[in-house]
């Protein structure tokens, strides 16, 4: 009768974790003949050929954002003869398209299961918006142009994410994933204005848009070679029996209302209060990322007298602290992800002014790694932890995040122009840290802390790797 029960269990495991991980399944499928798929057909359906597509996809929207950062200035100032505002307002169009257009992707996403055509539309249409600012004579194109580069770059974002989270469910693996992807978006940011200053000094005008369509070509091929998630069910499910892994559940989001489309609308979701506060983090976090953006080389060169390469090296190590991003996923699911994430902002938060302390323009390597490694700690763990929210609306889920993020670009350097007008580049990085220390303590509660400081409630798994039901007995 126990062995009867047992395999009872196992059977019912197998079905609630191909529930998790996508949404469709023909019951009537027979076992997969292995022996019948090349190298090539294995690794299309594989997750590894996912993290690839999602790290390309990641790369080139961020470069094809950043390529732009010291093309821009140059074209809006001496082509058009226009004022800085006109300039950061261009900047920001970026931002506005993707706003706007990321939920519309990720509602069709999610209603109509499928994660690879909105995709390829979102990377052609990518390439075809960028290489129209090779072409633009007036202001008004430009904005179009970056307008409609946002809006494609919103696909590739959303998407991408939600389709690791279809194929690794939301456990631990998630996380570390999440890390890897993170850092090739990272790497993107910062490589893009370093490859478009470049390219532009080299080769003039038009070669940096060139570049972007070219890059964006390869990424939409690469995404051609990846299997829709929501037709490898079966195939995972073998593969894991076939490879000796277990098949186990993930407790913290099975909810008998998951398939509810309604309960698990943007509405809806940014109405929870942990999905929320996430998505402030999210772009307090981005904000000061992205605000140091335009004012850091003006510091380094009215205080160090640096040039562009000088500043162009400085900046990669930002960057170089995105290699611990896959450890923060992991780690953040031992110790809570919520803890790590609030123990991110707060050091954000002192990282920030130190920025702006250093004499010697050697030294501030050292505060800027300081700072990478803490933005790596904030963002990190935010992606697991809204994809055990969302329930299997995925896309929407990351929607809001992206949603979130691009609101943070855009008020980063709004911000930062401002304050560093009046206050100054240290003022501006106390202005940061002041935004971080106050979305700190939002960052550490969730829903669940805040009942069980009211006397009630038990955690639900949201905020560590669950125990049995059994254990809280």
């Amino acid at each position: 009768m126990t062995s009867q029960n047992n395999v009872d269990e196992r059977e019912s495991s197998h079905l609630i974790d191909s529930d998790i991980t996508t949404p469709l399944l023909n019951e009537n499928e027979s076992l997969i003949d292995f022996s019948s798929y090349g190298r090539f057909a294995t690794f299309r359906r594989s997750k590894t050929a996912v993290i690839c597509v999602t790290a390309v996809a990641l790369f080139t929207d961020m470069v094809v954002y950043g390529i732009v950062v010291p093309i821009l200035p140059l074209i809006v100032h001496e082509r058009l003869e226009m004022d800085s505002k006109a300039t950061g307002f261009l900047f920001g169009c970026y931002a506005i398209g993707l706003l706007f257009t990321t939920p519309i992707f990720a509602i069709i996403s999610d209603h109509y299961h499928t994660r690879k055509i909105p995709m390829l539309i979102g990377m052609g249409s990518l390439g075809i918006c960028t290489l129209l600012f090779g072409v633009a004579t007036a202001y008004w194109q430009l904005v179009l142009a970056r307008i409609a580069q946002g809006a494609s770059g919103g696909a590739s974002w959303t998407i991408s994410l939600a389709m690791l989270a279809d194929r690794f469910g939301s456990g631990p693996k998630l996380g570390i994933v999440m890390g890897t992807v993170m850092s090739f978006n990272t790497l993107g940011f910062i490589a893009g204005p370093v490859i478009g200053g470049f390219l532009y000094q080299y080769w003039g005008y038009t070669s940096p848009f060139i570049f972007c369509t070219i890059l964006s070509f390869i990424g939409f091929l690469t995404v051609c070679t990846v299997v829709e998630p929501n037709q490898l069910k079966e195939w995972d499910r073998e593969m894991s029996i076939r490879n000796g892994e277990s098949l186990e559940v993930e407790p913290e989001i099975i909810d008998d209302n998951d398939n509810n489309d309604s309960k698990h609308s943007i509405l809806n979701l940014i109405r929870d209060y942990d999905i929320l506060t996430i998505c402030l983090t999210v772009t307090i976090a981005a904000s000061v990322f992205a605000g140091i953006e335009p004012t850091l080389p003006i510091h380094l060169r009215d205080r160090f007298y640096a040039d562009a390469s000088q500043i162009g090296l400085i900046y990669i190590s930002v960057v170089l602290p995105t290699v611990i991003s896959p450890l923060v996923g992991y780690l953040s699911y031992i110790i809570g992800q919520r803890i790590m994430v609030g123990i991110g902002m707060i050091w954000v938060a002192v990282a920030s002014p130190l920025i702006a302390l250093p004499n010697k323009l050697v030294v501030q390597v050292i505060p800027l790694i300081f700072f990478g490694a803490a933005y790596s700690i904030v963002i990190t763990p935010t992606l697991p932890l809204l994809a055990q929210k969302g329930g299997n609306s995925y896309g929407q889920v990351y929607a809001l995040w992206n949603m979130a993020y691009s609101i943070g670009m855009f008020l980063g350097p709004v911000v930062a122009g401002v304050t560093l007008e009046y206050y100054g580049f240290f003022g501006t990085m106390c202005t940061f840290s002041l935004m971080s220390l106050c979305i700190a303590p939002l960052s550490f509660l969730s829903s669940d802390h805040i009942r069980k400081i009211c006397g009630g409630g038990r955690n639900d798994g949201y905020n560590r790797i669950p125990l049995d039901d059994s254990m809280d007995e």
